[in-house]
């Protein structure tokens, strides 16, 4: 019996070797035990129907405590507070040339890793394990079932530029300390009430919703190569928002996010305060706006426009370099789940205007003292956080990798990130726009709006636009006239049209000073912006109808 128990352990050990499993977490940790032991099982045992064995196993377990509390109009909505734990696991079938990965068998069913959003709290580590294996098994089905649709996919369509599903990469260890915060949730409970209730001085607002969601705790990485890490996870944003009506019954909106990691970065309840009277004031003049029918000229985009602006058209086209492919589409196009960035294919090619340079830092914590969102040390994949330049002097230099191969790199820069349900891929997290030394393109924000109306002057225009808020480069929006006396006057219902990458290109000048913008993407990231002068943008009235504005007035003001 002490024989066979030896040549087990003798057995085990050298599997372990052999896979790649050398990681030694933190003595005492049942949730990396299990996470050890199963996944040396599966990688050394599935096998079903000999259909091959899995060549690659990655757990994520992410535990903490999460708080969200909702008010409206000076009352409490809703509120929620639960420690929570679950796990995702990426489990690859065939080889790392070929894998299950970057095909979706239908839109419906998506692109989606294996996840359990509910196991065990305690650190149990049979119930642990049961979780795992479950898990798991799931996984290696679902991969098997993958591959084979996808190497059917791929004789189909005759595709013949593939790229290395998973590229090399050197084992990773990472342990830090991950305790979950805890705010004080009954003073939160009464400070967004107390929030919602400026909206009571309104009477134009007719809607609003002020939120908090904070979650605080850690992420438990391992996976069949050695990588491992353990590394705090923390999300907060507060949020308020507002909308109401023009005289034509076209609904317009104000909003403002503050988000923040750790909770000493919590916006004050005085600045709360402040930004919703400055919300519940600028709705009150855009409900006395008026719509224009067509615009052609200079638009300055300041604050969080200009980061939506830098989003929408830089960021997003530089992230997830890889398609997706399926053979059931939801109306992208011929085949394809998620297509790749579009500036991907313009690598060497200058993409903006040539004084502006833009980096991307994963760890970067805070810029001017305002947190920023997309901090990290080691990426979903186990790989270190790593800076990098997205473009310098307006040319293209580089984009986000994740460890998929592309036909320009074959290596991952750190930046393999999705939302808990995803694949991880090529994303964001700090990026900042960085201009050059050109004191006719970088001014102080003053200067600027004087450049934008001798734009203005020289186009022979009675007025140009200005834009602060957007919630997309592609729907309605409200906007601000400023007419050559500086005067400004808001107008409504209208929209861009034409909007091409050539924008980047025509930024003519930037602020010097810069704004915090926190990205609408699935992993948090925020970018740091100046406002923009671009040189030429088309405008027109949307062809979207207005609402039927309520036949009766809030009763709060009706009284």
């Amino acid at each position: 019996m002490k024989k066979t128990i030896i040549t087990a352990l003798i057995l085990t050990a050298a599997l372990a070797a052999a896979r790649g499993l050398s990681a030694a977490p933190p003595a005492g940790d049942k949730v990396f035990s299990a996470m050890k032991d199963e996944m040396l099982r599966s990688m050394g045992k599935l096998n079903m129907d000999n259909l091959g064995k899995p060549y690659f196993i990655s757990y994520h377990v992410g535990d903490g405590h999460a708080f969200s509390v909702v008010a409206d109009f000076g009352a409490v909505e809703r509120m929620n507070s639960s420690d929570y734990r679950r796990l995702k696991v990426d489990l690859r079938t065939g080889s790392p040339k070929f894998d299950n990965t970057h095909y979706a068998p239908s839109a419906w069913e998506g692109y989606r890793a294996e996840t359990d959003w509910n196991i065990s709290l305690d650190d149990n580590y049979d119930a642990l394990r049961f979780a795992l294996w479950s898990a798991t098994d799931k996984a290696y089905k679902k991969a098997l079932e993958t591959l084979s649709k996808k190497k059917a996919f791929v004789e189909s369509k005759n595709i013949a530029e593939l790229y290395d599903d998973m590229t090399p990469q050197a084992p990773y260890e990472l342990y830090r300390p991950a305790t979950a915060e805890r705010l004080n949730e009954d003073l939160w409970r009464d400070n967004i009430r107390k929030v919602s209730a400026v909206f009571l001085k309104y009477p134009e607002v007719k809607y609003s919703r002020v939120s908090l969601y904070f979650n605080s705790g850690g992420v438990r990485y391992l996976n069949s190569e050695g990588s491992a890490y353990r590394q705090p996870s923390c999300e907060g944003v507060v949020s308020i928002a507002a909308s109401g009506y023009a005289s034509d019954g076209f609904r317009v909106k104000a909003s403002h996010n503050y988000d923040f990691c750790l909770a000493k970065d919590a916006p004050s309840l005085d600045a709360l305060l402040a930004e919703a009277g400055e919300i519940g004031a600028e709705l009150t003049r855009m409900s006395r706006s008026e719509p224009i029918k067509a615009y052609i000229g200079p638009v300055l985009f300041e604050d969080d426009a200009a980061g939506k602006f830098f989003e929408t058209l830089l960021v997003n086209n530089v992230a997830n370099p890889r398609e997706v492919w399926t053979e059931q589409t939801r109306g992208y196009g011929d085949s394809v789940y998620r297509r790749a960035g579009q500036l991907v294919e313009r690598l060497g090619m200058r993409v903006t205007s040539p004084f502006l340079n833009v980096v991307d830092d994963p760890t970067a914590r805070y810029h001017d003292g305002v947190p920023l969102a997309g901090f990290y040390e080691a990426d979903d994949e186990g790989v270190p956080a790593q800076k990098i330049n997205l473009v310098t002097k307006g040319k293209l230099t580089d984009y986000y990798m994740s460890r998929a191969a592309t036909k320009d790199f074959n290596k991952s820069n750190g930046h393999g990130r999705g939302d808990f349900s995803e694949y991880p891929d090529g994303s964001p997290s700090n990026v900042f726009i960085v201009p050059g030394n050109n004191p006719a393109r970088v001014v102080p924000l003053a200067e600027l709006k004087k450049k934008f109306l001798d734009l203005c002057r020289e186009q022979e225009l009675d007025y140009c636009i200005m834009v602060k808020g957007l919630d997309s480069m592609y729907s309605p929006f409200t906007a601000w006239k400023v007419y050559l006396d500086g005067r400004e006057e808001p107008v409504h219902g209208i929209e861009f049209t034409g909007v091409t990458l050539r924008a980047l290109r025509d930024i003519t000048a930037v602020s010097k000073e810069t704004y915090v913008y926190d990205l609408a993407w699935s992993t948090p990231g925020s970018i740091v912006t100046p406002s923009i002068l671009v040189q030429e943008m088309e405008i027109k009235k949307t062809e979207q109808k207005p609402e039927k504005k309520p036949y009766l007035g809030h009763p709060y003001f009706s009284k």
